[in-house]
């Protein structure tokens, strides 16, 4: 027990996603779909080039593991004069190829992307402006079938039947022999919008025969009416008969 190591694999937050590595992944998943566990020998076949394009796509792949040791297991087969030529056309990269070449270099279609689940791999029959536009209808069409899912499990009504049995369609109206709006007068399906007046503050324009109204009453007439706030029981100045206020109007009263 002391001898056993404290773990075995690293914990999750010391992972370090590689875009390089999964391509390498996804190469050997498009090789297990189309030949097995391993590449299959060419000798003897036209399927050369087809099948050193596997090994060339690693090549063209840095950063990520050894085309010699990755070739013992997919492609012992391979002799050590043409490895060291294909290891040698990625030697010093620093970017791998785009997914486009990857996918040209394969032959992959986007039937085989979308069946594998690719996604460092393009596709050579489908440019990546239309994989956009396809994958923007994709997503639309799940988020219209799931709102549609929410809709029934609600238990609200489809679009079709309520448009089967909505007065638009069905133009009761016509069969009464009268317009729409006077059909919906009759049948008091639209009644008068509500308008509220908030008559606080209002009075006549002139009051002649009635005595002046107090500062005190006029400050709570004009804070009921909103125009003014926060001034106690202390009238504005228009209601105070403009009586000075700071020195320089008593300096002017003086004078005067």
């Amino acid at each position: 027990m002391k001898e056993k190591p404290a773990r075995k694999r690293a914990r999750r937050h010391e992972w370090q996603y590689s875009r390089e590595l999964q391509r390498i992944r996804e190469i050997e998943k498009l090789i297990r779909h189309r030949h097995g566990s391993m590449i299959p020998d060419p000798v003897g076949t036209d399927d050369v080039d087809t099948c050193l394009a596997y090994l060339r796509a690693v090549a063209l792949t840095p950063r990520t593991q050894d085309l010699v040791s990755w070739s013992q297991k997919w492609a012992p087969w391979v002799d050590q004069i043409t490895l060291q030529t294909i290891a040698a056309a990625g030697t010093g990269r620093r970017w791998m190829i785009k997914a486009d070449a990857v996918a040209r270099l394969l032959s992959v279609t986007m039937a085989d992307r979308t069946k594998l689940g690719l996604r460092t791999i393009g596709a050579c029959d489908m440019s990546i402006e239309d994989r956009k536009k396809q994958a923007k209808a994709s997503k639309r069409e799940r988020d219209r079938n799931r709102q549609e899912q929410k809709r029934r499990a609600e238990g609200r009504e489809d679009r079709a039947s309520y448009e089967a049995t909505s007065l638009t369609r069905l133009k009761p109206w016509e069969a009464a022999g009268m317009s729409r709006a006077a059909w919906y007068r009759t049948q008091r399906e639209t009644g008068l919008s509500r308008i509220e007046i908030n008559g606080n503050g209002d009075t006549l324009v002139s009051e002649p025969d009635l005595p002046p109204t107090p500062p005190r009453i006029q400050a709570g007439q004009s804070r009921a009416a909103g125009l003014v706030r926060g001034l106690g029981h202390h009238a504005p100045a228009g209601f105070q008969g403009a009586a000075p206020h700071g020195s320089d109007d008593a300096r002017d009263e003086d004078a005067a």
